[in-house]
């Protein structure tokens, strides 16, 4: 069932293109699924390797009862547990929808949660990143960036928004690009 994007809509606002994520399509941001993979069997490797480690080590203790191995092991399950979900979860496919109007780009989730919902002259640049099987992503960066202060330390984060995996995605990034012609010459006047 394909979601309604007209409650989402404001007065006078006009659908401009429409669609939803494929899993035959790739991911909007390869390198970004490669990273957490990647993380996850670091992950996954060191905590087996920790808690083999110290499973080995206490084999010849006398001092080690029920409760204290119980402890060790519930741990490793635990760690490396973590890990495995972790990779696995990369695989996990999320049906996303997707509507681009005349004022704003809208995702929506499987659930018909509407997820992101902002203005289109906040795109600075889209890019399409990779097409497969026919459906391709898009990745949109945009001019909001957040700020945040841990431990005395600045991070800034610029937000991007993406379309994973649609079908005919040089229509829609051809719009894309109109839209962003229109924001330079918007940004250029200013």
């Amino acid at each position: 069932m394909e979601p309604d994007f007209e409650p989402f809509l404001m007065a006078g606002e006009q659908i401009m293109w429409q669609g939803k994520s494929h899993k035959e399509g790739p991911p909007a941001n390869a390198a970004s699924t490669r990273s957490t993979r990647m993380f996850s069997i670091i992950w996954t490797v060191i905590s087996a390797v920790l808690f083999g480690f110290t499973i080995i080590q206490s084999i010849g203790n006398t001092k080690m009862n029920g409760k204290a191995w119980a402890a060790i092991i519930g741990c490793a399950v635990l760690f490396v547990g973590i890990g495995i979900g972790i990779y696995a979860s990369t695989f996990y496919y999320r049906q996303e929808y997707y509507c681009i109007t005349d004022k704003r780009f809208l995702m929506m989730t499987e659930n018909g949660v509407l997820s992101t919902a902002g203005e289109l002259s906040h795109i600075l640049s889209a890019e399409l990143t990779a097409i497969k099987n026919g459906y391709g992503s898009i990745l949109m960066k945009t001019d909001m960036v957040h700020y945040s202060h841990t431990n005395g330390h600045s991070h800034s984060h610029r937000t991007y928004w993406s379309m994973r995996g649609i079908q005919d995605p040089a229509e829609c990034y051809r719009l894309l690009t109109g839209v962003l012609q229109i924001n330079d010459e918007y940004r250029f006047i200013k």
